[in-house]
């Protein structure tokens, strides 16, 4: 029985840098007219919101915060769909106006606290003192009175510490809603900034001030408006246009894996990098198109296709992409064994004698693993298998060649209908309508001969490769003995029937892909008007917290909480009527269980976040509520701290050290760019307005450019960029322009001020994000990975009790995808936590690159399950039963063996603890030692290769030994991460007699 995973390393290993051409970076290739249209859009929005604050009037009726609709552009651009972007505004307006209804409420419970008479009396004394400042100094009394105020003349103990407590009530508050769901992040964010006004202002006002956040939120409430504007003015695009735009981008991703395919079969070696790029590319565009669709309902527009229409593209176009991505897994999967087979082809070559492994053996984790795999290494390394091998890629070349080829051209095809579809939506020309005819003709005709060559790929492909391996049958078409061949003698042929059923299985979806566009482009003839349907679904995307947003969250989000897998897998399991046992239940009385949820409630990510926002509000305002520092604090622009270290709290530390990093990279960038812009607008004057506002358009075309195109790890660095360069250029001109107290000067020295406090703000989230313990992503991304094995266990049985089970009715066959997909949901939740480990320190013993292998396995046992599981649904009963006897699928000692294997990686995750020397590994050797010790005939004949469902087995049988496979890569990366324990033999002569 072959490993079709495995192949020669002669063939692929390496990458080609052959057609490698210069390009530009990624954040500058943009020149396109999408991009660019996006580009003019956000663009015109922050310079308008800009040139706000250099118009005299405006800029004294919005107010001295004039700015913060620019600021606010910078860190939300109109840079998606219309809806898409007033859901973001609308979440972040209501944050701002819950900030401010809570508070009113705590303002008047505040004022409240002291009783009225004390009041007078300290408004008397206030009065008191203005006048005779004013008769000193020859100023206004009332001037006087609001720096005395400004000074912590009103502050009250009573009062501030109702501030204090209602306050910092809603920052928890508005923190676990932040981690519960990403898309709060903006309410958060522009919520807790309003309550900081009140926070900061509140204890020292004399009397309630309902107006106090109105400096903020009516920028805020402009700047909004201007994006909305904008999104309707400067070129507007629907959602139906955004989709199909990324569909037709998708499928020309979607035809990679077969240009690759074409390249293997032609002989040329494919990169691994860049494979493994491409496919995170696809995966990424696939994603991409997701969250628009939910978008579809509300849609306004004209065209030829309608919601309903557009979304019936979305499971054929899932089906093609996953038969594509799963081609290209493929190849990937034969480099990875290949680089494999070449790091440990030096072990395999010293034999595998048990007295030479304990002479030679140094102290090297996993050896005697790797030892134990010698023979099977060896056998798949020799030059039979390589002869093989490029018996079967030939024969696979003269068969396949064609169908890729037409496949590609149905790709393009395709591209070619939902671009021309997409186009002229308004005014449609003659020839545009002729190119359309011409299109439905080409496609009605692609449709005839991609089924004809389809169905005469899959015989001649059959024959070809039984014509390749006509040695292993005699002449009578049967398999001969199992002495008169070498080991693995049918891996070439099992090699060739999986990758002929993916190529196969690639065409077909395509086929179904171009029917569905085909019957749309017939059906759908006139260009009409597209009214929105409803708006339910917008809430619900809104309220889904699994749902990811249509572009990168405009701030930084909490990682998926680890649970989350675990969670998915009871709720599939319970669909199904699959337990995962009977344990015995902790018994505990209603007080103690209260206390351990609310415990364990109060110290999740989510729960240490939200105390740690809480100490970081109350340490970074402190000072602002102390009659002595108050008036610094305020001339300081102290708030400025306060704000970046609410905003810099991460829920894990390499997130935080990424969003301290950008910051601090945005603040010195864009405060130097705004001391720039002044000094050129204004020169040594007060500041010419047509002359700052032609220098802030090109400043803000840099800003733009850079928030929107830059790589989304220097975001935050955009944000805080733009934020500050708004800052330094709207302060300045309020020094010179607007007689307040407490501005903090112009040009440089707005910058300094602005760049110390925001220092002490990077210091003090820094302080309360380590101690008294640094949240770690690692231990996160551990848990996430323990838990996912443990629910990739759960799957492991579920295969085992439907797998040649009569009824394949059963609901397995309706949820085995679905199984799948939501693990590798959770699974990718994590990629960018992982990502970010190389900013951590963390003093486990896990690392990186470990977490990143573990991650990538998962994902590969994943696959492997769940293509398992749809098997166990749809192939024949004999079939199962054939796989399972030649396998050893349903043997007692073999799932024991995998059982036991998959609870120690699992536990092992968690603890951190290093795993036995000698486990029932590798189980991919077991398995082919239980084949041989079967003694029994191969059943095989050319007749039934030539059965389809024969592809289908073999597919079984790559993808169990795959997963076999997996799981021993697993054990190899935690040994070579733990270390081993219990050795066995290695001191045998220190054991005393």
């Amino acid at each position: 029985m072959p490993d079709p995973k495995s192949s020669n390393a002669a063939d692929h290993s390496g990458g080609s840098q052959r057609g490698r051409r210069w390009t530009l970076p990624g954040w500058l290739d943009h020149f396109n007219a999408r991009d660019l249209k996006v580009f003019v859009r956000c663009w015109a929005a922050a310079w308008v919101a800009s040139i706000l604050m250099f118009i005299g009037p405006a800029l004294h009726k919005i107010g001295i915060a004039t700015f913060f609709g620019a600021l606010l552009l910078y860190i939300a651009p109109p840079a998606g769909i219309l809806w898409v972007y007033l859901l973001a505004a609308l979440s972040l307006l209501f944050g701002m106006c819950l900030a401010w209804a809570w508070g009113l409420l705590t303002m008047k419970a505040a004022l409240a606290a002291r009783p009225d008479a004390q009041t007078q009396a300290m408004l008397q004394a206030l009065q008191q003192q203005a006048v005779t400042i004013s008769n000193q100094t020859g100023t206004d009394p009332a001037t006087e009175a609001k720096i005395l105020v400004y000074n912590g003349f009103m502050l009250d103990a009573r009062v501030t510490v109702v501030f204090y407590v209602m306050t910092c009530a809603f920052v928890y508050f508005m923190s676990r809603v932040r981690v519960a769901n990403p898309k709060f992040a903006l309410a958060q964010i522009f919520g807790i900034i309003i309550a900081d006004l009140f926070l900061l202002f509140g204890p020292s006002l004399p009397s309630f001030t309902s107006s106090l956040p109105e400096v903020l939120i009516k920028p805020g409430a402009i700047g909004i408006g201007l994006g909305v504007a904008c999104c309707l003015v400067f070129f507007p695009q629907s959602t139906s246009f955004v989709v199909l735009t990324q569909m037709g981008q998708l499928v020309r991703l979607g035809d990679i894996p077969l240009q690759c395919t074409r390249q293997v079969f032609a002989g040329e070696s494919l990169d691994l990098q860049q494979l493994t790029a491409t496919k995170g590319k696809i995966i990424g565009a696939f994603k991409a198109v997701q969250p628009p669709l939910a978008f579809l309902p509300l849609d306004f527009s004209r065209g030829r296709w309608g919601p309903d229409d557009i979304k019936a593209l979305q499971e054929p176009l899932r089906q093609a992409i996953l038969s594509t991505v799963s081609l290209m897994d493929f190849h990937i999967a034969l480099l990875r064994t290949d680089q494999k087979l070449q790091e440990i082809k030096p072990l395999s070559e010293q034999g595998s004698d048990k007295n030479d492994l304990q002479e030679k053996r140094p102290h090297e984790v996993g050896r005697y693993q790797l030892k134990e795999s010698a023979d099977l290494l060896q056998a798949l390394n020799s030059p039979e298998h390589g002869a093989s091998r490029a018996h079967t890629r030939e024969a696979l070349r003269r068969s396949t060649t064609e169908l890729l080829e037409l496949c590609s051209e149905t790709s393009e095809l395709i591209v070619q209908c939902l671009h021309e579809v997409n186009s002229g939506r308004w005014f449609r020309r003659a020839a545009s309508q002729n190119r359309l005819h011409e299109l439905v003709t080409r496609a009605d005709s692609m449709l005839q001969t991609l089924q004809s060559t389809r169905s005469s790929c899959a015989m001649e492909t059959t024959e070809a490769l039984l014509d390749s391996h006509a040695e292993l049958f005699d002449e009578n078409g049967r398999l001969k003995s199992p002495k008169d061949l070498g080991p693995h003698a049918l891996r070439g042929m099992v090699l060739g029937m999986v990758v002929e059923e993916r190529i196969l299985s690639t065409a077909e979806t395509l086929e179904r892909l171009l029917a569905q566009v085909h019957r749309l482009m017939q059906a759908r003839t006139k260009e009409r008007i597209w009214v929105p349907s409803g708006l339910r679904y917008a809430f619900s995307w809104l309220a889904n917290p699994h749902q990811k947003a249509p572009a990168e969250d405009l701030a930084a989000n909490p990682a998926t909480n680890p649970d989350d897998a675990e969670d998915q897998a009871k709720e599939v399991l319970r669909r199904l009527k699959v337990s995962r046992g009977y344990g015995r239940p902790i018994r505990r009385n209603l007080l103690a269980r209260a206390l351990t949820g609310s415990y364990h409630w109060f110290t999740n990510p989510g729960g240490m976040y939200a105390l740690r926002m809480v100490i970081v509000t109350i340490a970074t305002a402190i000072p602002a509520s102390i009659p002595h520092s108050a008036g610094f604090y305020y001339r300081e622009k102290g708030i400025w701290a306060l704000i970046t270290a609410q905003t810099t709290l991460l829920v894990y530390m390499g997130d935080f050290t990424v969003s301290l990093v950008g910051r601090t990279i945005g603040t010195v960038v864009g405060g130097v760019l705004g001391m720039v812009a002044w000094y050129i607008g204004a020169g040594n004057g007060p500041g010419n307005a047509y002359g700052l506002a032609a220098i802030t358009a090109a400043m803000t075309a840099i800003l733009m450019w850079w928030r929107l195109f830059m790589p989304p790890i220097l975001t935050m660095a955009a944000m805080m960029g733009g934020a500050t360069f708004t800052l330094v250029v709207g302060f300045s001109y309020d020094d010179t322009h607007i007689s307040q107290y407490g501005l903090p000067g112009y040009g440089y020295e707005a910058f300094w001020k602005r760049l110390v406090t925001v220092l002490l703000g990077f210091a003090a989230a820094f302080i309360v994000q380590i101690l008294p313990r640094p949240p770690s992503a690692t231990r996160h991304v551990c848990k996430t990975l323990s838990n996912t094995i443990r629910t990739l266990s759960d799957h492991y049985a579920l295969l085992l009790s439907h797998w040649g089970r009569p009824e394949n009715n059963s609901p397995i066959g309706a949820t085995a995808e679905k199984i799948a997909v939501e693990v590798a949901e959770t699974l990718l939740s994590i990629q960018g936590s992982i990502g970010l480990l190389k900013f951590e320190m963390t003093l486990g013993p896990f690392h990186r690159d470990a977490l990143a292998k573990m991650h990538v396995l998962c994902q590969d046992m994943n696959q492997a399950l769940g293509r398992l599981l749809i098997l166990s649904a749809s192939l024949p009963q004999p079939f199962q039963e054939r796989f399972s006897r030649n396998v050893g699928l349903l043997n007692d000692h073999t799932i024991g063996d995998i059982m036991a294997v998959l609870s120690l990686v699992e536990q092992a995750l968690k603890s951190g603890l290093p795993l036995p020397e000698r486990l029932p590994t590798p189980l991919l050797n077991r398995c082919f030692e239980q084949w041989y010790a079967q003694d029994r005939a191969v059943e095989l004949s050319t007749t039934l290769v030539r059965d389809e469902n024969y592809r289908r087995f073999c597919v079984a049988v790559s993808s169990y030994l795959r997963f076999l496979c997996t799981v021993d890569d697993m054990v190899l990366v935690l040994k070579g991460t733990l270390g081993e324990t219990h050795l066995i033999g290695q001191f045998q002569d220190e054991v005393p007699v």
